[in-house]
């Protein structure tokens, strides 16, 4: 099997995998809630491995409030987890009507708060306010699925391991053309094309929140065939990012996988 074929298989596998690391860690940034639970919620946004949580709930007079945390990633917990711990503030200010008056901004520190991900798309929120503690299993909320239909330069890495030949085992990284159809939201297939033949890939399509996966069957030119799942899929205006895991009748293989649209 040629080493870009090899690539191309990491390369749309890496749609799925177990919790993955994108820069320090998955890309956390959306918006999560318990679907069973709807009116409250948390808009994530990640910087770096910052998280900067909004909390949207309600008083105890049931009055609209929100909390602000800045939870910083924590050394790793174990078990495939990722924690974020920060304090939580509540805020208040000027009335929105009228003019900005910076010194009538208020902060105070009301407790703690924890976003501990047990996966990409799943986590355990948990925060107290003055004593009163409150647990969430909160997940990724989709507002509208991704397309990611398009012809793309993109750049593979992967490590491959268990191979029958272990001389085959280690990283590997290749370039080469991407078309990617996408249709009915769920039907997700790619073609990768390199000097060596080619690759198509079809898998079910997924959506949780922002972050894509998929999960299905490849077959090369060369006679190599597999399964694969796939996971942390992002597009961008520029082209899309994900991740892999998967089986061929040879060899294991994880990676990454970046597209520039062409």
């Amino acid at each position: 099997m040629s080493t870009f074929l090899r690539a191309s298989i990491v390369a749309v596998a890496l749609l799925v995998a177990p919790l993955g690391r994108a820069a320090s860690t998955t890309n956390f940034s959306d918006q999560w809630w318990v679907p069973s639970e709807s009116g409250w919620g948390a808009a994530v946004l990640q910087q770096r491995d910052i998280l900067f949580v909004d909390l949207f709930v309600y008083a105890a007079d049931a009055r609209p409030t929100w909390y602000t945390a800045a939870a910083r990633l924590q050394p790793s917990p174990g078990g495939g987890r990722v924690l974020f711990i920060g304090d939580l503030y509540v805020t208040s200010g000027p009335w929105f009507g009228g003019p900005f008056n910076p010194a009538a901004v208020g902060t105070r520190r009301v407790g703690t708060l924890t976003f501990d991900a047990d996966s990409t798309d799943t986590a355990v929120l948990a925060y107290d306010v003055d004593g009163i503690t409150v647990t969430k299993n909160v997940t990724r909320q989709l507002w509208a699925y991704e397309d990611f239909t398009g012809a793309y330069s993109g750049g593979l890495a992967y490590q491959l391991s268990q191979c029958s030949n272990p001389a085959n085992n280690g990283p590997v990284e290749e370039l080469g053309a991407v078309q990617v159809t996408h249709t009915g939201n769920t039907a997700f297939s790619m073609v990768t094309q390199s000097p060596g033949g080619s690759c198509t890939w079809n898998a079910t399509y997924a959506q949780a929140g922002h972050m894509g996966s998929a999960t299905g069957t490849f077959s090369c030119a060369n006679g190599v065939a597999g399964s694969f799942t796939a996971f942390e899929l992002e597009r961008s205006l520029g082209g899309f990012t994900g991740r892999i895991v998967g089986i061929d009748q040879f060899c294991h293989f994880d990676g990454r996988i970046g597209g520039v649209r062409r």
